[in-house]
């Protein structure tokens, strides 16, 4: 039987189309629709159940230094009141799992895994723990909510939310609700410039995300599911475990990861430092070998459907295939802010050969036929508090 979130009963409740992902039940979308989810969200903001994230909590110098030597980021650059992008990798320098490390608190780190990966991470912490660390699998007694978009930190402040983050991409701060404690964290997987991911106690959780609703319905904020979290980061181009990061690629093939790795010669040794040393080593000299493919995103020039799996073609030479792709809404804009108008874009990303760069015409085959695309530097860009859908070739 699947697990269930705290806000099992509320999804169900209230429209929410109930699947089995990772584990777990969740909604892929309420009534409105992942459309209409995914176009609330760029434009007002969105809340999203994401419980099923896996939780540590590991303490003190030892627990530090476990992650220090099984994490691929510098643990010792947290301080309190931030986060980092890191990852698990193998000795080979392929990934295993990617990872948020947050520090809310002195001598604590708090460590959100996928979902899917949560008992094989739980399991290599454990087997490279030496003894004296404090490790707690939180998952059940601390559930976990995100709230994305440009009207998020006006939701919270309207839902009687104190003492959030300062402002800046990864600030985290222990705010309260009434006489609740919360970890908040200015972090998110819809690429929002304006996005929070709360850690709840369990109990609390319902009554917390009833608030968040009755206070963003005037706002224009809707509870959205995995169907729109999935269109989002994709637009946003941010990677999905098992799509654009998969065990038998060099971890060094996607770009973001280069931010979750820290080859500081100050800093100690790790799983896969010689692996993903050399990776760099190869991308600095033009080495082939390593990391003969790159993660790139691709954007259709036409209608047309691409797909995950789609074979992407330069000047009829195979280059790699599509990750991730499909149809993605957007908003169109007037003047510096999302209109009332509203179009769509067949978007994708891709493990393409290394040769290949930006502004380069491709070909991406779909059931049959070919959709005439182009490899693009980034899908959207910030414009305020809003992030903007850019065409195909524009930076």
């Amino acid at each position: 039987m699947a697990q269930r979130t705290p806000l099992f009963a509320w999804h169900e409740a209230h429209g929410g189309r109930m699947v089995e992902f990772a584990g777990w039940s969740l909604p892929v979308n309420y009534g409105p629709g992942i459309i209409a989810e995914h176009l609330a969200c760029r434009k007002f903001g969105a809340l999203f159940d994401i419980s099923h994230m896996g939780r540590f909590l590991i303490k003190g110098p030892a627990g530090s230094a476990l992650l220090s030597r099984t994490l691929t980021n510098d643990v010792s650059r947290l301080r309190p009141g931030f986060s980092q992008y890191t990852l698990f990798s193998d000795g080979q320098g392929h990934p295993l799992d990617d990872a948020y490390l947050y520090q809310f608190k002195p001598g604590e780190n708090l460590l959100v895994v996928n979902a899917a990966n949560r008992p094989g991470d739980w399991d290599l912490l454990n087997r490279q723990a030496r003894g004296g660390e404090e490790l707690q699998d939180v998952t059940n007694m601390l559930a976990m909510v995100a709230v994305q978009g440009p009207g998020s930190e006006a939701l919270l402040t309207a839902a009687g939310v104190e003492g959030l983050p300062p402002k800046g991409r990864g600030h985290t701060a222990v705010a309260r609700w009434g006489q609740v404690e919360l970890l908040a964290a200015r972090t998110g997987y819809t690429g929002e410039p304006l996005g929070f991911e709360i850690m709840v106690p369990a109990a609390e959780t319902a009554g917390f995300w009833e608030a968040l609703i009755r206070a963003g319905a005037p706002l224009g904020i809707l509870p959205a599911g995995l169907g729109a979290r999935d269109t989002l980061r994709l637009e946003a181009g941010l990677p999905l475990y098992g799509h654009e990061l998969h065990p038998e690629r060099p971890i060094l093939s996607l770009p973001r990861a280069r931010h979750g790795v820290s080859l500081d010669p100050d800093r100690g040794d790790f799983r896969g430092r010689e692996a993903l040393t050399a990776q760099e080593a190869a991308l600095r000299s033009g080495d082939f070998h390593r990391v003969p493919r790159m993660i790139m995103k691709v954007a259709a020039l036409e209608k047309g459907m691409i797909r995950e799996g789609s074979p992407v073609r330069f000047q009829g030479r195979r280059l790699g295939e599509l990750t991730s792709g499909t149809m993605v809404p957007a908003w169109k804009f007037k003047g510096s802010t999302p209109g009332d108008e509203t179009f769509t874009r067949a978007l994708g990303l891709a493990y393409l050969d290394r040769d290949r760069s930006p502004g380069d015409r491709v070909t991406v085959e779909y059931r049959g036929r070919e959709i005439q695309g182009e490899i693009v530097q980034r899908f959207m860009k910030p414009e305020g508090d809003y992030l903007r859908a850019l065409p195909a070739g524009i930076d």
